[in-house]
């Protein structure tokens, strides 16, 4: 699952109360902004995360910050946009661009597509993957650049957790839901990488996902027994 996504997963399942169906999308030009995930309350669609986690707020009153001071509120907006920004785009470059790993795409991220078409829409994909990274800006980089980004950037994630049960203390926030959709896309796959070994060879780090994964399974329980 995309990192973005179980961010969005993670803000709602971390806070019960709220049922919800999730609902697989194929074609991602389906959503309001041509991407996913996206969601749709009461009539009103919004895409992007962080519309959709501003619009929770909003409307049902979520507000997994609410115990942040504000310059733990600040703090957090830069650690997730650095996650979002550019750690994002290094897990990209790692799946899609790295030689190490490119057969991922074609027998992971599109194992259900028939074999006749499954390489040439491989080639197509990984070319707007290419492109989208030039764009970006990251593409412009070489490999050993861009996974030093990386490996800079889950330093940070070390550095602000140190020996805290969260990020910002003993309770998750929105940016332990940023953090945990990126950090589970680099541990968990079977994608080779700098990235993933550093979290792995990181004890604090691992118990951090491992404590994530046991929330985000627990809530995620709950919600659902309400909604039943």
């Amino acid at each position: 699952m995309e990192p973005l996504m179980i961010r969005l997963y993670t803000f709602p399942d971390c806070l019960p109360g709220i049922p919800y169906t999730r609902i697989p999308i194929q074609n991602p030009s389906q959503g309001p902004k041509g991407k996913i995930p996206f969601i749709e309350d009461n009539g009103v669609v919004l895409g992007d995360t962080t519309h959709i986690l501003e619009y929770l707020h909003r409307a049902y009153g979520l507000d997994l910050d609410l115990h942040l001071s504000a310059l733990e509120k600040a703090q957090s907006h830069a650690l997730q946009r650095l996650l979002e920004e550019r750690l994002y785009w290094v897990i990209v470059y790692s799946r899609w661009m790295d030689v190490a790993n490119q057969g991922f795409a074609r027998t992971v991220l599109f194992k259900d597509v028939p074999w006749p078409i499954r390489g040439l829409i491989t080639r197509m994909a990984t070319k707007t993957v290419r492109q989208a990274l030039h764009h970006q800006g990251l593409g412009r980089h070489t490999g050993d650049e861009i996974y030093q980004m990386g490996l800079s950037d889950i330093n940070a994630v070390r550095a602000v957790l140190d020996d805290k049960p969260f990020l910002f203390g003993d309770r998750p926030s929105v940016a332990d839901a940023t953090a945990f959709g990126m950090l589970i896309n680099i541990a968990g796959p079977d994608v080779p990488s700098p990235l993933r070994d550093l979290v792995h060879d990181t004890p604090s780090l691992i118990t951090y996902l491992e404590r994530m994964h046991l929330l985000y399974a627990q809530q995620s329980r709950e919600t659902r027994q309400q909604a039943a």
